[in-house]
């Protein structure tokens, strides 16, 4: 087991696996759908796709100081270890401390890089907010915390053909992750298998 920050995700994987195995166009409303699996580690079994599994992908939390020039406030900006993407953080408090026994993904991105994309995406959320007159200056980096979020990833075939895919849906929200988050989530993956098969 892994010790690390951790932001709690409330989405089961029996919600997962009801979500990807639910009636669409894609499965014919149903008539193609297979049961989804939760990928368990005391039965293979349920790693034959289709199934779901979680993952802990990694993301810096940073807080910056955004000084005016009547007073100074802390801003936590998140960004993704993967991409880079930069967004407001509006729930570190919630972030705890967790034993992992899961896949937990290392970080691509060194923290000095995490801290210059955490600059930028802050510049930019000021720069875009009108009506500011006095505008925050970007002060100092105050805290750093490497952490980890859920993500429930959905292994399944293709309708044609034999290959292989993946869908990823946000353990946190329940909602789908997006294009962005399932191109970092493969590059990890592709990454994490280079690394097992590298002779030491």
């Amino acid at each position: 087991m892994t010790q690390v920050y951790c932001l709690p995700g409330g989405v089961p994987g029996e919600f997962a696996a009801r979500y990807f195995g639910r009636p669409r166009l894609a499965n014919l409303y149903g008539l193609l759908s297979r049961p989804v699996r939760v990928a368990s580690t005391e039965d293979p079994a349920t790693r034959i796709p289709p199934f779901v599994e979680r993952i802990w992908m990694p993301a810096y939390a940073i807080r910056i100081q955004a000084a005016t020039r009547k007073d100074s406030n802390s801003v936590w900006t998140s960004v993704d270890g993967w991409s880079g993407q930069c967004a407001i953080m509006d729930c570190s408090d919630q972030l705890v401390e967790w034993e992992l026994d899961e896949d937990c993904m290392p970080p691509k991105l060194e923290e000095t890089e995490a801290v210059k994309a955490a600059r930028k995406g802050l510049l930019r959320f000021i720069l875009s907010q009108r009506g500011q007159m006095n505008k925050p200056d970007i002060g100092a980096v105050e805290e750093i915390r490497l952490y980890h979020f859920p993500l429930w990833v959905y292994y399944h075939h293709r309708r044609f053909g034999k290959r292989l895919d993946i869908k990823v849906l946000d353990g946190c929200t329940g909602k789908s992750a997006g294009a962005k988050m399932r191109i970092a989530l493969i590059n990890a993956l592709v990454a994490a298998k280079k690394a097992k098969t590298q002779p030491a």
